[in-house]
């Protein structure tokens, strides 16, 4: 042993008797020189002691089969979830082709409809705007290509959406959702060592 602290694991393995003769020597005696790890071990054995008290409790017979089924479904899903992925990548692709022509249609449309115009007339001769300031606002209402935003903003949502379950068709799995059920049965079910 060195002159630090004992590890854990080290303790552990003291407490189990699964050190050989030379180990579990060398260890007793940096037990004896040093307080601090001789508290540890107090705590560790008690700790064991009392762990030793609880009742052994079996875990449910099925439990390796509910793992087994929760683990397939979810490799199932997973496969299901990858093949999808070329059509959510087309259709990525189609959307936001789409989303880029109504844009452009848009700024076409604005341009024909002098909406452009009017906006720079605002900016630079705000006296004339406000001199006429309701002609003004129906002037830009009539302008404005309500149609074509409409569908690029459509498009753009679409695109958003489509990029995000294609996000979430390459990235795995944050959690085993069909083993929800499995790992409440194991945290029911209290596993000691004799």
């Amino acid at each position: 042993m060195s002159d630090k602290h004992l590890s854990a694991d080290e303790l552990d393995l003291y407490i189990e008797k699964e050190l050989d003769e030379q180990a579990r020597a060398e260890l007793e005696r940096h037990l004896a020189d040093c307080a601090p790890c001789r508290g540890r071990f107090a705590r560790n054995q008690r700790m064991d002691r009392a762990l030793q008290t609880l009742p052994h409790q079996e875990p449910p017979h099925d439990l390796a089969v509910r793992i087994g089924s929760a683990v397939q479904v979810q490799v199932i899903q997973d496969r299901l979830r990858r093949s999808r992925m070329p059509f959510i990548s087309m259709a990525t692709i189609f959307s936001l082709l789409l989303m880029m022509w109504f844009g452009l249609q848009m700024v076409i449309a604005l341009e024909e409809n002098g909406t452009l115009d009017f906006l720079w007339l605002m900016r630079d001769r705000p006296d004339v705007v406000s001199a006429y300031s309701i002609d003004a606002v129906w002037a830009l209402i009539e302008a404005v290509p309500l149609g074509e935003i409409a569908l690029t903003l459509f498009a753009l949502f679409t695109v958003i959406v489509l990029a995000q379950q294609w996000v979430d068709t390459i990235r795995p799995p944050s959690s085993f959702s069909g083993l929800d059920g499995v790992s409440s049965s194991v945290s029911n079910t209290r596993l000691m060592h004799p």
